[in-house]
């Protein structure tokens, strides 16, 4: 990734209270996109994951000006915003509910929706509740609509995980296709980031995702959806980035050659073209 570290752009950064308690981060960046566009991460990761495309798509909005903001939204437990009280908190239903009251309160109208991972899991929800909220939809190696089937060594690793920040940058790094692991953007955002969230609600995620079934509120979205799945992804089966696209009338399901779990890491060139294309109603075109 050839991209200057660390990333400078111009953001406003912001809490949204849930509850006297629990408090949901996150940052706008105003006119990069061609409508306004929510990103939501996937688990053990935060808002930075999405630095990279922010960088890029700055600059292309000073060559090819934009009107739409980019607004990335982070999930209880992970990067800056409160952790979970209760493990019965840690549920995807309520992580989509934080959103949409976000969404409102900000009185933002449709929206574009970019999810990764367990992120566009959640995406998958929102989308099914609030349809009339959101213009189109692009998820990035999703957690399907039946969940994970989590072996119980996996739910130990991430006992593991909150004590053992070195497992925690093996765990990280076998998710990110050619991951630089000598990189500062690896070593100091990635990693430092999801230490702080399995400690907080990784561990507990990998819980509520197990056998979480969404397949009927799935068949309710009408929104336009395109479903991007690498096809070196060692941590999601692609068959079920399929069935999702099976479920979901209006979808694309596009196989990205070459790519791993993390395309916004791992080549954020290549998802920044796609994002781009996909908002501005353009075919993806892929780079090599």
């Amino acid at each position: 990734m050839n991209l200057e570290f660390p990333f400078t752009f111009t953001s406003n950064s912001d809490f949204f209270k849930i509850s006297p308690e629990i408090s949901i981060h996150y940052e706008i960046v105003e006119k990069v996109l061609p409508h306004d566009s929510l990103f939501i991460h996937g688990n053990l990761a935060s808002n930075r994951w999405w630095y990279p495309t922010v960088t890029l798509l700055e600059q292309q909005a000073q060559l090819s000006p934009q009107s739409g903001s980019m607004i990335m939204v982070e999930f209880r437990g992970c990067g800056k915003s409160s952790a979970p009280i209760n493990e019965s908190d840690v549920n995807m239903h309520f992580f989509a509910e934080d959103f949409i009251k976000l969404i409102k309160q900000l009185n933002f109208k449709k929206l574009d929706i970019v999810g990764h991972s367990t992120g566009g899991n959640i995406a998958c929800l929102m989308l099914a509740k609030h349809p009339e909220l959101f213009r189109k939809a692009l998820l990035l190696d999703p957690v399907g609509p039946r969940g994970v089937m989590f072996e119980e060594h996996m739910i130990d690793t991430f006992e593991r995980m909150k004590k053992d920040k070195r497992l925690v940058t093996l765990v990280l790094g076998s998710t990110i296709y050619h991951n630089k692991p000598d990189s500062a953007f690896f070593k100091e955002m990635i990693v430092e980031d999801a230490f702080t969230g399995v400690k907080q609600v990784g561990h507990l995620v990998i819980k509520a995702l197990n056998r979480f079934n969404i397949e009927e509120d799935v068949r309710k979205i009408t929104t336009p959806t395109l479903i991007l799945h690498g096809s070196m992804d060692l941590v999601l089966d692609i068959k079920e980035s399929i069935l999702l696209h099976q479920l979901i009338k209006d979808s694309e399901f596009i196989e990205i050659p070459h790519q791993g779990h993390c395309l916004n890491v791992e080549n954020p060139k290549k998802f920044t073209q796609i994002l781009m294309n996909f908002f501005s109603d353009i075919k993806p075109i892929f780079l090599q």
